[in-house]
This record gives structure tokens, C-alpha cells and sequence, in this order.
């Protein structure tokens, strides 16, 4: 049977029930006892509906279905109005009731029993499980307060990463105030310490500690010591400032710093030379600042501060402080000076070493206007002019002014000026430069004298040329006229001789007149060709537009026939266009194109190409080549001379004047003419002249 500790409601019912089935057996023995019509009806109604209820409530049938099998005995003898009967079965019927009465007060005594010894038990596992809560309550408290300790004595270190660690510690149980308050302390702690490194790396100052012996005991990386100098920790930490091989002692030396620690005073922005020769870098300089620290108790501990990367601040003022003494030189040795005006445009001091070099004129314009300090400086309508400039505020540039000094000397002052304005805009006068041009006036002055002078000899100097070229043309024509003549008989009276006697001539003797002939005709080319050198000398030049290839094709087609072995193949560019003088250029062609078809007459497949392109200045080069006998380069400097011939006149007839011609045209159209051979491959000729390209579409190649 199971043990029951707690008395339900049902068997409070059942209880109840059994206490009113007795009451109501008592009245019904009472009523059995003074019998009377219909007056045991009642008692046993109720007898009925109480055991209907036990039936219903109750959970061990045994004793109740006795007492209701009894019950019904009872109530079949009263109905057959048996009074024996009646009375056994009612005794019967009360003992069975009384027994369950018996058994359900002998249950609530047993139960009531049970109950008292589990509120016993209960009170005694109760006591047990206070005493290990308070046990752990307490092991738990010891454990916070050590953790606590560990995170405080972490946060004085500096590490709380170690101290958030300590307080997330999962000994202290599930998560907690302490895991807020660990990542509360990440989270700001993390984020200060970000922003402070970002700080730290990414700016030119650092932050550093010493102790109580001002030994540098911790830095913040070392900022540009490390980047910049090239120190390590190690050179740094543990070490006074003093001690360190790369700080140069500061201005005031390191007896006076180690003064002002001795004393525990702040100090401000002291600057220490970094040097790091083995690097080979430029020198470092950096400023320090430090104040003392002091612990919880006021003990002095060392001292922080901060350094700063001032180089660059530095270099720059070294750079000005330079420039300023340059400036101050050139505006000491320089023409040119500042000046400076007020709102009445009254002029305000000079510099001192201006003053000095200006003497009497500064002190005349100064604290006065220049047309109340020199009104005869400038016309009456200049100085108008100026004023009404100057009085709406506009900038002015060289203003001369010619100022009498005395003595009759003067001098000239040239002032340029703009207004000038402070940072509200209000106007606070001019300011600007003046210059004393008085000798430059001078040397203007000579220069035009000089010019003047030089102009009037070189025009005399063009009429002697002038008169000397007119009279060696003359005597050109004239020495021309009188060679061309007695060659001309000498020509005429071979030829009548030949035309009269020549059928009584022997063979010999018309060898000698064929020679004599051809002596003559060669004479009489020469003459022609020196008058052609002449006349290229001093003949004036006209420059055109010209077609160049429309040019060399008529040359073309007026060159000479040659006796050769193989008929030239011409190969002329077209779009060539140059400013040239068309005559003279007519006869460059003529020689280049002309010597090219006789030094080829000898060849199998003789070829004459003229090419042009661009030249590196801009100007057109052209080019005449061939592939006939060439020339030996080492002999090129003879070519331009004067019958400075390369071939003998039997293999290659000609005057040796020709391209001496060229030479001297090419020359006088501003270009330049070179050669270039190979015996037995052939030669080319290249010069340059005015290119005539501007008003046409497309450039031309350059010349291969």
C-alpha cells in the first residue's frame, strides 16, 4: 500500500460522510425505539443518499458494501414490518457502520502519523540544502573577490584584456553583472585603446614615462625615434635622455634639464637633435614635454609627457630664416625696393640699408606724398592721371618719375603698386615696388647712341658692298665678253678652216683641229660657269611657292643627251613644295639631276630617284640619288670647291664648278647641302630648304 503524507479534500469528504452516517444511525435507532407512521422515512432517506455518496467517494469498497448489504436487510425488515428482524438487521447495520467509522478514524490517525514524519524529513533536507547554499554562497563570494582583485590589480598594469578575462571567468557561474561589466569594460577599454594606438601611430607625437630616477621606462612605439631614426626600443628604455648616444644635448645643455627634473617642474616643447649617421638619414629633431606623476599617496613616481616630430617645422624655418637673408641681400644689392603707403597715401619709411642707398630722395618722400615730395616729377596731367588711379584703388605699374637730385643731375624712379587691405577689407593704402632706372635711362640712352652710330656705318658698309658687288658684276660681263670673244675667233677659224681645206687636211691634222675645237668649247663652259658663280653670289633671291616636282620634271626634259649603255630609270616624288627662288633652284636640279644621269651612264640598270620629307627643324629636305660610280667618302671635302674634281675629265666630262654652284644657292635660301657615296654603288645628295607645306592636307613621309 502506498504511503500517503497529505490528506486530500476527498478524504476530508469521506470522513465527514462516515461522522453524518452515524449521526444519522442514532436517530434512527431512536425512531425504531418510538415507533410511528412514516417516522423512520426521513432517516432512512438520508442513511440512503450518504451511502450513495460513499459509493462514490470512496476507494476500499469491503467495509462500506458490508455496510451497505446490511443496510439493505434493514430496510427489507422494515418494510415487512418485522420488528425482530428489524432489530437484527439495524445491530448488524450498526456495527458495520461503526466499523467503518472505525476504519476511516484509524486512516486520518495514520495519514495525520505519515504527514508529521515527512514534515520532519522535509525540515531536516531543507536544513541541509540552507547549509550548502550558505557554503556556497560564501566559496562564491571568496571567488568574486579574488577575481575582483586579479581585474584591479590587471587595470593598475595597464592590461584590461586580462582584466576582462579575469571577469568573465566561467568559475563565477553562468553569465552575470560581471559578464556586462567585463564586456562594458572591452567594449570602452577596447575602443579607447584603438583610437589611442591609431593616435599613437599615425600622428608625430608619442607618449613616454620615466621613473623616479627619470630613466625612460616606457614609450608608445617611439614614433619617428623608430620610423624616422632608425632607434630600437632597447636604445631608448632604461636610459635617461642624456644617456642616449643619438640626442644631441638640447640649447641650454643637459645640466639645465636635469636642473628642472631634479626640481620636479613641468617642462614645455624642449627640442633634442636626433642623429643616426650609420643610417645615413638627415638629422632628426623633436620637442619634449613632461610633467610630473604622482601615485595615490602624492609620492612622486616619475614623469610623463609627450615628444613630437618637429623636423620638418624646422627645415622649414631654417628654409625661411635662409630666404629671408637672401631677400634681405638682393633688396640690399638689388635696384628694386619695398615701399610701403598709409591711407592718405603719404609714403611710410624705407628699410634701413634702402634708406641708406637713397639717401636725401628718402627722406624727402617720407611721411609726404610723391607729387607733394616732387610735384615736377611728372607733368601736371600725369600726376592728374595717377591720382584719379590710386583714388579708386587700382593697381599701377611703372609710374616714372624723373626727379632732380641737384646739381643738374636727376634720377629715375619707376613705382608699381597695388592697394592693400586687412581682414575686415578695409583699405590701408599701397604697397609695391619701386626701382631707380636712372641708370638704365642712361644706358638706354647710350644704347640709341650707339644703335644710331652702328646703323649709320652699316649703311655705309652696304654701299661699299653694294658698289663693290655692282663693279665685280661688271667685271664679270667684261671678262666674260673679252674671253668669249678670242674664243670665239679661235672656234670660227677652225670651223671655216675645217669647212675650206678640210678634204686637203691628212687625218692627223683633223685631230688636231678637233682638239683645238674641243679646247675651245671647254673654255668657253668654263667662263659660263664661273659667270654662273658669280651671278649665284650676288644675284638677289626672290622666294616663291614652288612645285618642286613639277620643277625637276622640266629639268628633265631639258637635260643634255648622254651617250650611255642603258636608259635611266626616273623616279621623281610628287607633293614636294618649297619656298625657293625658282631660277635658282632650276639650276640646282640641274647640276644634282644631271650628275646623277652622267655618273650612271656606265651602268646596267641605272636608277635616279629624288625623295623629300620633313627635316628635324621643320624645313623640307630633299634628296637626289643614284646608283652610278659613287665616290670615295674620305674625298668629299673637295667636292664644293672649285674644280675639285674626284673623276678624271676623260671618264666624266664636266667644268668641276657645279656643285659649288649648289653649294653657294642652297647656302643663300638658308639651307644646307651634304654628300654621301660608295665607289661602284652610288651617291646621294641631300639638302634643305623653306618647307610650303602649311596650306596642305597630309604631311610628307621622311626621307628614307
Amino acid at each position: 500500500m502506498a504511503t500517503v503524507l497529505w490528506a486530500g479534500p476527498a478524504d476530508d469528504e469521506r470522513l465527514r460522510l462516515c461522522m453524518t452516517l452515524s449521526a444519522r444511525t442514532s436517530d434512527l435507532a431512536l425512531q425504531l425505539a418510538q415507533p410511528a407512521d412514516g417516522s423512520t422515512a426521513t432517516a432512512r432517506a438520508s442513511i440512503e443518499q450518504l451511502l450513495l455518496r460513499l459509493s462514490a467517494t470512496h476507494p476500499a469498497p469491503g467495509l462500506l458494501n458490508k455496510t451497505r448489504a446490511h443496510w439493505v436487510v434493514l430496510t427489507h425488515a422494515l418494510d415487512d414490518a418485522a420488528p425482530t428482524a428489524a432489530y437484527d438487521a439495524f445491530v448488524s447495520f450498526r456495527q458495520a457502520a461503526d466499523e467503518l467509522a472505525a476504519a476511516m478514524h484509524s486512516a486520518e490517525r495514520q495519514r495525520r502519523a505519515q504527514r508529521d514524519a515527512a514534515l520532519a524529513g522535509g525540515a531536516l533536507v531543507a536544513a541541509a540544502a540552507l547549509l550548502g547554499a550558505t557554503w556556497a554562497i560564501r566559496r562564491q563570494r571568496r571567488r568574486l573577490r579574488r577575481r575582483l582583485q586579479e581585474a584591479s590589480a590587471a587595470l593598475d598594469d595597464g592590461a584590461w584584456e586580462s582584466a576582462a578575462t579575469a571577469l568573465r571567468d566561467r568559475d563565477l557561474g553562468a553569465p552575470s553583472a560581471f559578464d556586462a561589466l567585463a564586456s562594458g569594460v572591452a567594449d570602452t577599454l577596447g575602443a579607447s585603446e584603438r583610437r589611442w594606438r591609431t593616435l599613437a601611430d599615425l600622428t608625430a607625437d608619442w607618449y613616454w614615462e620615466s621613473d623616479a630616477e627619470h630613466r625612460l621606462c616606457w614609450m608608445s612605439g617611439g614614433g619617428p625615434l623608430v620610423t624616422s631614426a632608425g632607434l630600437q626600443p632597447q636604445d631608448l628604455l632604461g636610459r635617461r635622455h642624456q644617456e642616449v648616444e643619438a640626442f644631441d644635448a638640447p640649447a641650454d645643455g643637459w645640466q639645465g634639464f636635469q636642473t628642472v627634473l631634479d626640481t620636479r617642474r613641468a617642462f614645455r616643447d624642449m627640442e633634442i637633435c636626433v642623429r643616426a649617421p650609420a643610417l645615413g638619414r638627415e638629422p632628426l629633431w623633436v620637442t619634449i614635454s613632461g610633467r610630473p606623476r604622482l601615485d595615490a599617496d602624492g609620492r612622486f613616481i616619475g614623469y610623463d609627457g609627450v615628444g613630437r616630430d618637429v623636423s620638418e617645422r624646422k627645415r622649414a624655418l631654417d628654409r625661411l630664416r635662409a630666404s629671408d637673408q637672401r631677400w634681405a641681400l638682393m633688396a640690399g644689392l638689388a635696384s628694386d625696393y619695398y615701399w610701403e603707403s598709409d591711407t592718405d597715401h603719404r609714403m611710410l619709411p624705407l628699410r634701413p640699408e634702402i634708406a641708406r642707398r637713397a639717401g636725401k630722395l628718402a627722406e624727402q618722400l617720407e611721411g609726404r606724398t610723391p607729387w607733394e615730395a616732387h610735384p615736377d616729377a611728372m607733368s601736371p596731367s600725369a600726376w592728374a592721371e595717377h591720382r584719379e588711379e590710386i583714388a579708386a584703388r587700382r593697381p599701377f605699374k611703372d609710374v616714372e618719375m624723373d626727379i632732380e637730385v641737384g646739381a643738374g643731375r636727376h634720377r629715375t624712379v619707376a613705382l608699381s603698386g597695388i592697394p592693400r587691405f586687412d581682414g575686415q577689407g578695409r583699405f590701408l593704402g599701397y604697397h609695391g615696388i619701386g626701382r631707380d632706372d636712372t641708370m638704365r635711362r642712361e644706358a638706354e640712352r647710350l644704347l640709341m647712341r650707339h644703335n644710331e652710330t652702328l646703323q649709320r656705318a652699316v649703311t655705309e658698309r652696304t654701299q661699299d658692298l653694294e658698289l663693290i658687288n655692282r663693279d665685280l658684276e661688271a667685271f664679270s660681263r667684261e671678262l666674260a665678253h673679252e674671253l668669249r670673244t678670242p674664243i670665239g675667233h679661235v672656234q670660227g677659224l677652225a670651223h671655216l678652216l675645217v669647212t675650206k681645206a678640210g678634204d686637203r687636211l691628212a687625218s692627223d691634222e683633223m685631230q688636231l683641229i678637233g682638239l683645238q675645237l674641243q679646247a675651245a668649247r671647254h673654255m668657253r663652259e668654263t667662263v659660263d660657269a664661273l659667270l654662273m658663280l658669280a651671278r649665284s653670289t650676288i644675284q638677289p633671291l626672290e622666294l616663291v611657292a614652288l612645285d618642286v616636282s613639277a620643277l625637276a620634271r622640266e629639268v628633265l626634259h631639258d637635260l643634255p643627251d648622254v651617250t650611255r649603255r642603258a636608259a635611266v630609270q626616273w623616279d621623281l616624288q610628287d607633293g614636294l613644295h618649297a619656298m625657293a627662288a625658282p631660277v635658282a633652284l632650276r639650276i640646282v636640279l640641274t647640276n644634282l639631276l644631271g650628275n646623277a644621269a652622267k655618273f650612271t651612264r656606265d651602268v646596267e640598270s641605272p636608277r635616279v630617284a629624288l625623295s623629300g620629307g620633313p627635316a628635324g627643324d621643320g624645313r623640307l629636305r630633299l634628296r637626289v640619288s643614284d646608283n652610278g660610280a659613287g665616290f670615295d667618302m674620305s674625298q668629299v671635302g673637295r667636292l664644293f670647291k672649285p674644280f675639285g674634281r674626284l673623276h678624271s675629265a676623260s671618264a666624266f666630262q664636266g667644268t668641276g664648278i657645279g656643285l659649288t654652284i649648289v653649294q653657294r644657292i642652297i647656302e643663300r635660301h638658308g639651307g644646307k647641302v651634304a654628300a654621301h657615296g660608295e665607289p661602284g654603288v652610288g651617291a646621294w645628295f641631300e639638302f634643305t630648304l623653306a618647307s610650303d607645306t602649311s596650306d596642305r592636307d597630309g604631311a610628307l613621309p621622311p626621307v628614307q
